[in-house]
């Protein structure tokens, strides 16, 4: 990141107030509608803000999870030419911004976070070259020992929990001039590295991941054929990871970024298609035995999906839309009964996408991102215009 040049600002959003949790609890029993038809306004209400007691020009939140107290988030605070890895718990009442400062003064990143579903998490990020990996008890932060494939540049950029017992992570690991696929699993007492296929000789590195079973897991990302990004999911049978066929996407840079299971039946994935820097975006979803595209609303025109996540009947997406060639944030809800758009405004300047979603225990979503300041410059961040119509 050239930070003289793009500097970016926190945000936080959560879909809360009237109306807010019913709207995202819609569609239970009967499924959720597969129609590409437009968007329609949703009910309820929201609130645009930026999260308490951190330094706006310093703090990026890149990940974060439902956890017990509420909700966590994973960044990285940046001083000088350092950066450090920084956490927050956010509930009803208010928010709890602390740095992680297990690795002493070595600078440290953090790209995901993931509830172990008993109240602790794990977080999981760069340690300069090498992958890192912190457990949270609920209190505190402590280091995880993590295996390094080395001596390449390494990193973990996914993880996800299904017991105290059992988490994966994923990311890459730099083999000569050129990334690969890089797993890791936690078995209740260690970290160890398992195997993980690549698609051809080119670069290939995998950016979320998603756990229902000891035997069912699935990871997605991308890889390199020729001169384009294509689209990469691996999947665990309890045995080993393999590559899964997934839709054609056709020409252009095609990548998954955002992965959510909610059984072994039932696995979406996000991303995007980018052509001449316009993208287009891609919602995919396992049925149990095969993957097929998912069409998004008619009307969303260019727009790139980072991450998703699951409500009691349906899915929240959030990313970024281009308008007047402007990012804007963006999210929406699918339900049975079609999609449903929260028009969110960043203010003084709308430039501004989301990077990753959550529900909390009530059904309210909750998402991360980030913002451009229109000189420049980094600014506070102002409500404005962050409700549904």
């Amino acid at each position: 990141m050239n930070r003289n040049r793009w500097l970016f600002v926190v945000i936080l959003i959560a879909l809360v107030a009237a109306g807010g949790v019913a709207w995202l609890q819609r569609g239970t029993a009967g499924g959720i509608a597969a129609s590409g038809s437009p968007t329609t306004s949703a009910a309820g209400a929201c609130e645009l803000t930026e999260v308490p007691n951190t330094a706006a020009d310093k703090d990026i939140w890149n990940g974060m999870a439902r956890v017990r107290q509420g909700i966590l988030v994973a960044g990285t605070q940046y001083a000088g030419s350092l950066s450090n890895a920084i956490s927050g718990e956010g509930t009803g009442k208010g928010w709890t911004v602390r740095p992680i400062r297990v690795w002493g003064q070595t600078s440290s990143s953090l790209e995901d976070v993931s509830s172990d579903g008993t109240g602790g998490a794990w977080a999981v990020g760069v340690l300069i070259r090498s992958p890192a990996i912190s457990r949270w008890n609920g209190a505190t932060w402590t280091v995880a020992p993590v295996a390094d494939p080395g001596p390449g540049l390494d990193a973990l950029s996914g993880v996800a929990a299904l017991t105290p017992r059992l988490a994966w992570a994923v990311g890459r690991h730099e083999v000569g001039d050129a990334y690969r696929t890089l797993i890791e699993r936690w078995d209740g007492s260690t970290w160890e590295r398992v195997g993980s296929p690549n698609v051809g000789t080119g670069p290939n590195a995998l950016k979320d991941v998603a756990v229902t079973a000891p035997d069912d897991a699935w990871a997605v990302g991308w890889h390199v054929a020729g001169r384009s990004y294509r689209p990469l999911v691996e999947h665990w049978n309890g045995t080993r990871w393999s590559v899964v066929p997934t839709p054609d996407l056709g020409s252009g840079d095609a990548i998954l970024t955002g992965l959510v299971a909610r059984g072994t039946r039932d696995v979406w994935a996000v991303g995007s298609v980018t052509q001449a820097d316009v993208p287009s975006p891609v919602v995919e979803r396992w049925n149990g035995s095969r993957w097929a595209r998912f069409p998004v609303p008619s009307d969303l025109g260019p727009a790139a999906i980072t991450d998703v996540t699951t409500t009691t009947g349906g899915v929240v997406l959030v990313g970024r839309r281009i308008i007047d060639q402007v990012p804007q944030p963006l999210a929406i809800v699918l339900d049975r009964t079609g999609w449903h758009e929260a028009p969110l405004t960043a203010a003084p300047s709308s430039q501004a996408s989301l990077s990753s979603v959550t529900t909390d225990a009530s059904g309210v979503m909750w998402a991360v991102g980030t913002r451009l300041g229109s000189t420049g410059s980094f600014g506070s961040l102002v409500v404005s215009g962050c409700a549904p119509a």
